[in-house]
């Protein structure tokens, strides 16, 4: 009787420790970061379990004219289309988290967004709604493809057939991809608040731990506006992309450039820059590969507008810009998108 009584006081207080500390845990740290009760945060201090770089932020839409997207499309002329991953779908929340906002304010333009479908990248997504006469009712001046600067890359230097096209029943069908889904509701016992201990004590060791895929490194100034202003984060990048890459990359926009042109329609080609690749020069040092991208694509000839923004937002970080994009994640803040579209012309 009295090895029963003891085992069952000693699992009592393992319950009571083991709840009360998963309690502690969660009401100071883990809830904040995973369940966005108060305020969202992005996804690189989440998986990391990074607390003191979390940018509270709500998404807020304060500009005074607004972008439309696909699904609410009644018909009628717009000036630019956009579409693109989740850079061109609002995936960083926060304010103004659309940049196509700033293109409709800034320069007084009728824009409308078309979401990705699942299986096309945007250039065969351009193509197909060209052949397919959606874009002949739109009548818009522009076509923006954006895409982050390692998106779609395989796709897209690859050979498309620019003679695809769907019927509208068909393109009705597709399903476009799926940005801003809510996060999964998360209990205060979960295995989130051991992961948040244990990468707090192995950041200190090492840029990366083996619970998570983000990447931790100093930077030389602050360029953020959370807690811990001077830390990187970011995914380690895989860069696919070289001499040939980028040559048939080229070649796809050009020949999309001018099919377009034939509808009286130019093309605007807008790749987001890395994180990494953005920040690499404010780095305390950096042992990973330099992204080229940029500077290759630059040199090549094209019949397209290209949106350098690795060069327009580097000017930024030149000058101490915080924020320029969001210390958790991986897309580029509001400032990035006024920036950006402060610096273009649109006829």
């Amino acid at each position: 009787m009295m090895n029963y009584k003891h085992f069952a006081l000693s699992f009592i207080v393992l319950l009571v420790f083991f709840t009360g500390g998963n309690y502690f845990v969660w009401k100071c740290w883990t809830e904040d970061l995973l369940s966005d009760r108060q305020y969202q945060g992005g996804d690189l201090a989440r998986m990391g379990y990074i607390d003191t770089s979390k940018h509270n932020r709500k998404s807020i839409d304060d500009l005074p004219r607004r972008h439309v997207e696909f699904a609410n499309y009644a018909g009628g002329k717009v000036d630019i289309v956009t579409i693109g991953d989740s850079f061109s779908n609002g995936g960083a929340g926060g304010k103004n988290r659309y940049y196509q906002d700033y293109i409709a304010t800034l320069h007084g333009m009728e824009v409308l967004n078309i979401p990705p479908y699942k299986d096309l990248d945007p250039v065969r997504t351009v193509s197909i709604m060209l052949n397919s006469g959606v874009l002949d009712s739109m009548h818009p001046g522009y076509v923006m493809v954006s895409m982050h600067e390692w998106g779609y890359m395989p796709a897209l230097a690859s050979p498309v057939d620019f003679s695809t096209s769907l019927d509208r029943d068909s393109i009705k069908r597709l399903r476009p991809m799926e940005y801003n889904a809510p996060h999964p509701v998360v209990n205060f016992i979960n295995n989130g608040n051991v992961k948040f201990l244990l990468n707090k004590l192995l950041y200190k060791f090492a840029d990366h731990t083996f619970v998570s895929r983000v990447y931790k490194r100093k930077l030389s100034q602050p360029l953020f506006s959370t807690p811990d202003d001077s830390s990187l984060l970011f995914l380690r990048p895989k860069i696919t992309s070289d001499d040939k890459a980028l040559l048939a990359l080229n070649s796809n926009l050009n020949i999309l450039a001018d099919r377009l042109a034939e509808k009286g329609i130019k093309l605007v080609f807008m790749p987001c820059v890395d994180k990494l690749t953005l920040y690499s020069d404010f780095l305390v040092s950096n042992p990973y590969p330099v992204s080229t991208f940029f500077e290759g694509l630059a040199k090549l000839p094209k019949r397209y507008r290209f949106i350098d923004t690795r060069a327009i937002l580097l000017q930024e970080l030149r000058k101490g810009e915080k924020d320029v994009f969001y210390a958790d994640d991986t897309h580029w803040s509001w400032k990035a998108s006024e920036t950006i579209f402060h610096t273009q012309r649109f006829n």
